[in-house]
């Protein structure tokens, strides 16, 4: 009976909820960035549902529609089924699969804003959510449906998919999914300015496929809201900082692509960080072979004297390749609780000490220095051994 009154207050909240437009999306988890993804582009019934590198590809693509009770059916576009939950399960673990459409409660789902630009994604059959499974941060981690408790493993971005238009320089794009067709684009070049304004913003938005002009990467990337990925962009010389994440409480994503730094003398003059990172309670990721060339400072630095700085900002790198010169892996705050977790990094001609991998400061608020303590191997905010690191 219990069970009965919860599915009927369920049916009753979802129904009153705001609608959600009709439309074509890649579904984006808050915990780690990574998009629903029907495994290896099966077609076929049961192929199984899972989350990886947010690549806008058409098994990430789903068709959304609501139906007449008020839930949403969700249908993957590359095979035109309908996301299921497996077997009827209703208990926790129930494995979330692609099925042919045939509108039961089991193909039926509860859609709902949840704050934020945030939803959960409920199953009319079962009252359980779309949850990625064990918290996992890693691309590859099963889809499952869990009881609802609004933890960032249940709370998903809508990301609309735009087209390659959108994509030009000074653009914002705002809950958009955008290929951007292999376009160079650019705006100008300052050297070292801090006050240059960013070639591309995103707020809960992702790209792939873009290259930033050499003489025009001004301050690169920002993503300064919800969840962004960056997937095969290709930095031709960084002027001042490739990307920056100031999403307060999201996931920056680099995934493949690469960088160039030029020594001294290029376009963005000295070498500095590629990544910066200004939100707090927020995650940047940079992995999926991405690789950084030339001559450049540091891989990602959680910022070390902003206005109002506090933390914690956390990195996860994993399968990243440095193939030039660098003076350091990351640059993490222990007073501010960062954590940097590093794994399969390759690094050229790397050997103990060189370069340093992972650096611990002292961060400060603005107007002040911050303090090196110097390189740690499996600390709390150097979460890397040297087992992780490797030759190139």
């Amino acid at each position: 009976m219990r069970r009965v009154f919860f599915s009927i207050a369920l049916v009753l909240l979802c129904a009153n909820a705001s609608a959600l437009d009709n439309g074509r999306y890649v579904i984006v988890s808050k915990l780690n960035g990574n998009a629903l993804d029907v495994d290896s582009f099966d077609t076929a019934d049961g192929a199984n549902v899972m989350t990886w590198f947010t690549l806008g590809y058409n098994n990430q693509q789903f068709d959304i529609t609501q139906l007449s009770d008020g839930s949403y059916s969700i249908r993957p576009v590359h095979s035109n089924k309908s996301l299921d939950v497996w077997e009827w399960n209703a208990e926790d673990g129930a494995e979330v699969r692609q099925w042919t459409y045939n509108g039961g409660d089991n193909q039926r789902w509860w859609i709902d804003p949840q704050g934020g630009g945030y939803f959960s994604i409920i199953s009319k059959f079962s009252g359980k959510a779309i949850d990625v499974w064990e918290a996992s941060m890693y691309a590859g981690a099963d889809a499952r449906l869990y009881t609802y408790w609004g933890g960032p493993g249940q709370l998903w971005t809508l990301q609309r998919v735009g087209s390659s238009s959108e994509c030009y320089a000074g653009a914002t794009l705002t809950h958009r999914f955008v290929d951007c067709g292999g376009k160079t684009i650019g705006l100008s070049c300052s050297g070292d300015s801090e006050s240059q304004p960013p070639v591309l913003t995103l707020h809960n938005s992702s790209i792939r496929n873009v290259k930033l002009a050499a003489n025009g990467g001004s301050d690169g990337i920002h993503c300064t809201a919800g969840n962004c990925t960056l997937a095969d962009v290709q930095w031709h010389d960084i002027c001042e900082d490739a990307a920056t994440n100031k999403s307060e409480g999201g996931t920056m994503t680099i995934v493949g692509g690469h960088v160039y730094n030029s020594a001294s003398g290029g376009y963005g003059g000295k070498p500095d960080k590629i990544f910066q990172h200004n939100s707090k309670n927020s995650t940047t990721i940079v992995s999926g072979g991405f690789t950084a060339y030339g001559q450049n400072g540091k891989l990602w630095r959680s910022c070390g004297n902003c206005t109002n700085n506090g933390g914690p900002r956390n990195l996860l790198a994993y399968d990243v390749n440095v193939d030039g010169d660098i003076g350091s892996i990351a640059g993490v705050n222990r007073n501010y609780g960062d954590v940097a977790t590093i794994r399969d990094l390759r690094i050229r001609n790397y050997r103990a000490g060189d370069p340093k991998v992972c650096e611990e400061y002292r961060g400060v608020q603005k107007g002040s220095s911050s303090t090196k303590y110097g390189e740690y191997w499996n600390t709390y905010s150097c979460n890397v051994s040297r087992s992780d690191v490797s030759g190139l």
